[in-house]
C-alpha cells in the first residue's frame, strides 16, 4: 500500500480542522504562508462508542477509544472517563510510549476534540449500575443482568451472581405451590421467607405510594443448622448463590456494604455470618449490625463528601436484606425494633428434601419464577401505575390495622414499627398467592388457607420475640446479672449511710433505699464475665449500657451527664453512674 493509499483512506476519519495524515493525527491550521497540516500525535485515535453509566443517582459519561500508531501498530482499545478524556495522563497510562502526545500548548484538548470529531458511526449505550425497577422512555423494566437482553447491567463482585435467565412456564411454578403444602423447613421459617422474597420486587411501588418497608429480617440459629444455606437458596430466586458466596458478610466494611446494598434495587440480599467471638471483632460487627438496622429501618445513606467538600446525593438501601446470625445482635431497643428474627432450629432443615430444591435454585429453575413473576407485575399491574400504587397503600394500611388491632387484643406488647413490619410481609404473601392463582397452580380456597395461616405464624413470631426481646434487652438483663452478683456475695455495694475505709474484691459501689451508686466500669464488667461463665451474650459497650440505661430512666443524669462524683464512706472521690431503685423493679 502506498502513502497516497494510506491517506485517502484515512483523511475522512475526522471533521475537519482534522485529519489523519501518513498515520499521524493532524490539525488543519491556517496561517499567513497558507493552509499547514500540525501534527498532533503520531497515532490516529477514533471514538468507537459513548457509554453512559447509570446508577439510578447520577450518569457518567465514558468513552471507547481505538487508535493505529504510525508504527502500524494497533493500540489497545481503551475506555476513558469524560475527566481523564481532557489530560494527556490517560494516553500515557494507557498506551505507554505510543500514546505520547505532541509537546505542544494545549494539544491534548485538541486531541480529545479530534477523539470527539471522530466520523464513523458511534455505538452509544446506557450501563445500568443499580438493578430492579427503572422507567426507561416511558415503560418500566425489571433490570438484572440477563442474556439477550435490550439492556446492559453491570454487577461486580459476588454481585455477578445475580442473573436472571428466560421466564420458567406454568409448570414450573407448581413446584412453587408444592413447596407452601410441604417445604424443607416448618411452615413458621418458610412462609415468612418466601413473602419477603416476594415483596422485595414490590419496593419501588411501596415506596412511590409512600410505604417503603423498613425492616431487616435475621435468621438466627446455631453453626451447623443450615442458615446460610437456606439464605443462599432464597437469594436464588434472584440469580445463583451458595452458601460460599453469599454476597455480603459481617468481615466486610461498613462502607463496602453500604455501597453494594444501593446497588441491589428490589431484589433480596444478605449479610452473612454474624458470630463475634473476639473483642475488637464483636464490636465491629455489632456496629455493623446496628447501622443495617438504620440504613434498611430508616431507609437512609450515609453521608458523603467529594473531593471538594461538596455534600453528595444520599444512596440508602433500595432492596430487602437477611442476616444470618448466630443470636440476635445485641444492639439499642430501636435498633432491635427494626428487625423481624426467624430463628433456626436444630432439626427444622430437612437436607433431603432440600435436595430437590436445592437443583430448582442450581438450574435456574428459582430465578425463572422470579422472572416470571416480575413479567406478571408488568403486564397484570403496572398497566395502570397509579392503581396498582392506590392498592397497595389500601393493602399496607388495611394490614397494618388488622396487626395492630390484633396484637393489641392479644395482649401481646409490641413496638410501634411491629404492625407495619407484618403489613408488608403479608404484601408479600399476597401477592406471591395472587401470582400463583393468576396462573392457574392455586385455587383461591387454599390461597385463603395459606392467608390465615401465615398471619397465625406472624402473631406467635411477635409474642415470642417479645417475650425473648424482654429476656434479652440489655438493660434487663444487665440488672438481672447485677442482682445475681449482688445476691451470691460475688460482688457488694456499701451502705452509704454506714462508716467504711476499705474497698475489697468485688467492690462495685454504695447504695441507700432509694438508689444504687455503681463504679461502672466494674459493674459492666461484672456483669460481662458472669455472662459469658454462664454461656451468654453480652456484647453491648459501657457507654452504650449507660444510655439505654438512661433512655429508660433507670439512671438519673445530673448536668446533663450519665455519670456523677461523691464521696465514699472513706471520704474519697468516686465516679459513679446513679440508678433508680423503683424502676429497676428488684
Amino acid at each position: 500500500m502506498t502513502e497516497n493509499e494510506i491517506y485517502s483512506v484515512n483523511e475522512s476519519i475526522y471533521h475537519r480542522p482534522y485529519l489523519a495524515e501518513y498515520g499521524c493525527l493532524c490539525e488543519e491550521v491556517m496561517t499567513r504562508h497558507g493552509v499547514q497540516h500540525v501534527k498532533l500525535a503520531d497515532f490516529v485515535p477514533v471514538l468507537k462508542a459513548e457509554i453512559t453509566k447509570d446508577d439510578g443517582t447520577e450518569a457518567k459519561k465514558l468513552f471507547r477509544v481505538s487508535a493505529v500508531h504510525s508504527s502500524g501498530v494497533q493500540l489497545p482499545e481503551v475506555t476513558v472517563t469524560a475527566e481523564e478524556m481532557t489530560a494527556a495522563k490517560w494516553m500515557l497510562a494507557k498506551w505507554g510510549s505510543l500514546g505520547a502526545p505532541q509537546p505542544k500548548h494545549n494539544v491534548q484538548n485538541k486531541i480529545c476534540h479530534a477523539i470527539m470529531n471522530t466520523k464513523e458511526n458511534v455505538k452509544r449505550e446506557t450501563v445500568y449500575l443499580q438493578t430492579g425497577w427503572h422507567r426507561i422512555g416511558n415503560k418500566y423494566f425489571y433490570l438484572l443482568p440477563c442474556e439477550n437482553s435490550n439492556f446492559s447491567v453491570e454487577l461486580t463482585g459476588k454481585l455477578k451472581n445475580y442473573h436472571f435467565p428466560k421466564a420458567c412456564d406454568n409448570l414450573n411454578l407448581i413446584y412453587l405451590a408444592d413447596l407452601l403444602e410441604k417445604g424443607f423447613v416448618p411452615e413458621h421459617v418458610l412462609y415468612p421467607m418466601l413473602s419477603i422474597v416476594f415483596l422485595t420486587p414490590l419496593n419501588h411501588f411501596l415506596k412511590s405510594a409512600g410505604c417503603e418497608p423498613k425492616f431487616i429480617t435475621a435468621l438466627v440459629g446455631r453453626s451447623g443448622y443450615g442458615k446460610s444455606t437456606l439464605a443462599a437458596w432464597l437469594l436464588s430466586f434472584f440469580g445463583t448463590f451458595h452458601s460460599a458466596d453469599l454476597p455480603m458478610s459481617f468481615h466486610d466494611t461498613a462502607n463496602s456494604i453500604l455501597a453494594n446494598i444501593y446497588y441491589l434495587k428490589d431484589v433480596l440480599t444478605c449479610i452473612d455470618d454474624f458470630h463475634p467471638s473476639g473483642s475488637y471483632q464483636e464490636q465491629n460487627m455489632k456496629d455493623i449490625a446496628q447501622n443495617l438496622s438504620r440504613y434498611y429501618g430508616d431507609r437512609i445513606g450515609r453521608a458523603r463528601l467529594n473531593t471538594k467538600a461538596e455534600l453528595q446525593t444520599s444512596r440508602p438501601p433500595t432492596g430487602n436484606a437477611i442476616i444470618t446470625a448466630e443470636y440476635t445482635p445485641e444492639i439499642s431497643v430501636s435498633g432491635c425494633a427494626r428487625y423481624f428474627t426467624l430463628e433456626l432450629k436444630e432439626h427444622d432443615m430437612n437436607f433431603k428434601e432440600f435436595e430437590k430444591y436445592a437443583s430448582l435454585a442450581e438450574s435456574g429453575t428459582l430465578s425463572g419464577m422470579m422472572k416470571a413473576y416480575t413479567d406478571w407485575l408488568k403486564e397484570k399491574m403496572l398497566c395502570d401505575e397509579n392503581g396498582f400504587l392506590f392498592l397497595l397503600k389500601n393493602k399496607f394500611l388495611e394490614n397494618r390495622n388488622q396487626f395492630q388491632n390484633r396484637l393489641i387484643q392479644e395482649n401481646i406488647s409490641f413496638h410501634n414499627r411491629v404492625p407495619e413490619m407484618l403489613a408488608h410481609i403479608r404484601i408479600g404473601f399476597e401477592f406471591l398467592l395472587l401470582f400463583l392463582s393468576d396462573k392457574t397452580v392455586l385455587n383461591n380456597d387454599t390461597a385463603e388457607k395459606y392467608k390465615s395461616r401465615l398471619d397465625e405464624i406472624l402473631i406467635k413470631n411477635i409474642s415470642e420475640t417479645s417475650e425473648i426481646t424482654e429476656n434479652e434487652n440489655p438493660t434487663a438483663k444487665f440488672i438481672q446479672k447485677l442482682k445475681t452478683l449482688l445476691d451470691s456475695g460475688r460482688c457488694y455495694v456499701d451502705d452509704r449511710n454506714t462508716q467504711s475505709m476499705t474497698r475489697g474484691k468485688g467492690y462495685i459501689g454504695m447504695e441507700d433505699s432509694l438508689k444504687f451508686y455503681l463504679l461502672a466500669d466494674a459493674a459492666h464488667s461484672e456483669v460481662r464475665k458472669l455472662c459469658t461463665e454462664q454461656g451468654e451474650h453480652f456484647t453491648i459497650s459501657k457507654n452504650q449500657l449507660l444510655r439505654q440505661l438512661a433512655d429508660e430512666k433507670i439512671l438519673i443524669r445530673y448536668n446533663n451527664r450519665n455519670t456523677t462524683t461523691i464521696r465514699d464512706n472513706g471520704g474519697k472521690s468516686m465516679n459513679v453512674i446513679v440508678l433508680d431503685k423503683s424502676k429497676m423493679n428488684l
